[in-house]
């Protein structure tokens, strides 16, 4: 499935993109792995030695192992518990005089992302589902940049498992 996450990184708002792969059990439980990446960039004028003031870019992502349990359906409505980690890395980086990318700071992050989400199918292979949660940094990340924060969730979903079902009859 496509994940698509707001969050705030140093009180900007901020995009997340990511991509999941993983199975199902009795329509209920979830689990798999998937990557998530920063998809708005956050750009800062800082201090660089022998450069002066440069704009740097915070660039991140990471793997992330998820699990999710729907303890509510009934009819069109499911809610879910969708817990993932975020194993990965995340780096400063900037264009010096040539036009070269060069890398400021880069950092190993451990990401803990509990959250709720509600979900609507309005279609048989579709749903819309609205979520929120936190992202707790474990590592105090030692780019600059504040991680932990509080996330909330949106997107359409396509429900393949009953799609493949059709499919194969």
């Amino acid at each position: 499935k496509l994940d698509s996450r707001g969050s705030f990184i140093s009180n900007e708002n901020v995009k997340m993109m990511g991509l999941k792969v993983g199975l199902e059990h009795a329509g209920r439980f979830q689990y798999g792995v998937g990557y998530t990446f920063l998809r708005t960039p956050i750009s800062q004028l800082r201090n660089v030695e022998g450069q002066g003031e440069v704009v740097t870019r915070l660039r991140l992502g990471y793997v992330t192992p998820y699990v999710e349990y729907a303890f509510y359906q009934r009819g069109h409505w499911e809610v879910r518990i969708p817990v993932q980690l975020g194993i990965g890395g995340g780096s400063l980086s900037y264009r010096d005089p040539q036009g070269r990318q060069q890398r400021l700071g880069r950092t190993f992050v451990f990401l803990y992302e509990p959250s709720m989400t509600v979900q609507y199918r309005f279609l048989k292979y579709f749903g819309a589902n609205l979520g929120w949660g936190y992202r707790l940094d474990l590592t105090h990340v030692n780019v600059d940049e504040r991680l932990t924060a509080p996330i909330y969730l949106y997107g359409i979903k396509v429900v393949f498992g009953d799609l493949w079902r059709d499919v194969k009859r």
